[in-house]
C-alpha cells in the first residue's frame, strides 16, 4: 500500500513539473550580425597622431574664459582617421560611428570619467588640478556629443578604404567660475560597423 500510494504522488508530482514546463507565454528571438570590417583607428589632425590610443592636446585658456557655469573655452578641432594605409577589412560603403564606454556601458567596459548628467568628461588630475572643469566634445558643426549615451556621435562612411570623422574638443564650466590648474581626462571607446 505505501509503494502504491508513493508510486502514485511520484506520478503525479512528474505530471504537475511536465505541465508546468510545458506551459509558455511567448518566444525571445536575438538577431545579429558579425562583421569581417575591422578598420584600424589613428589620430589625425589636431591629434598626437598615435593608433588605437589617442591624445588630443588641448589649448592652455584663461580663467576668464570659464567664468560662469556652461561657459566652454579652447575649442580644439581633431579628427579620428578609420583605415587608410595598411589598413585591411575597411570595406568601402561601410558606415562607422564611435561608442563612449561611460558608467551605463556593460561591466568591464565603464568608464566613471563620463558626467552621466553633462555627458562630459570629468577632470581626473590627481595633484593641482583645476575645479569647475569638464572636457566636452562637439561635432565639427558644433553639435554637443554625450559621451555618457553616444547621443550626437556623428557617422561617417568608408570610401576607397578609409574614413575620417572630425570632432571639437574644448573646457565646459561646470558649478560655477573654474579656477587655475592642471586638466586630464580619457574615455574608451569602440567602433561600431553598420
Amino acid at each position: 500500500m505505501k509503494k502504491t500510494v508513493f508510486s502514485a504522488v511520484l506520478a503525479a508530482a512528474f505530471g504537475l513539473v511536465a505541465m508546468q514546463a510545458s506551459a509558455s507565454d511567448g518566444q525571445i528571438n536575438f538577431t545579429g550580425m558579425i562583421t569581417a570590417t575591422n578598420c584600424s583607428v589613428s589620430g589625425g589632425t589636431g591629434t598626437d597622431g598615435a593608433a588605437k590610443n589617442i591624445t588630443v592636446p588641448l589649448d592652455t585658456v584663461s580663467t576668464d574664459a570659464l567664468s560662469t557655469a556652461g561657459a566652454t573655452a579652447g575649442d580644439h578641432p581633431f579628427s579620428l582617421t578609420f583605415g587608410g594605409s595598411g589598413s585591411t577589412g575597411c570595406t568601402d560603403g561601410t558606415k562607422v560611428t564611435l561608442h563612449f564606454d561611460s558608467a551605463a556601458a556593460p561591466t568591464g567596459y565603464a568608464s566613471t570619467m563620463v558626467d552621466s548628467a553633462t555627458g562630459n568628461l570629468k577632470n581626473t588630475t590627481a595633484t593641482g588640478a583645476a575645479t569647475n572643469v569638464e572636457v566636452g566634445l562637439t561635432t565639427a558643426a558644433g553639435s554637443q556629443i554625450n559621451m555618457y549615451t553616444s547621443n550626437g556621435s556623428p557617422q561617417a562612411t568608408i570610401a576607397s578604404g578609409t574614413a575620417t570623422i572630425n570632432y571639437v574638443a574644448r573646457y565646459v564650466a561646470t558649478g560655477g567660475a573654474s579656477t587655475a590648474g592642471n586638466v586630464a581626462s580619457a574615455v574608451m571607446y569602440s567602433v561600431i560597423y553598420n
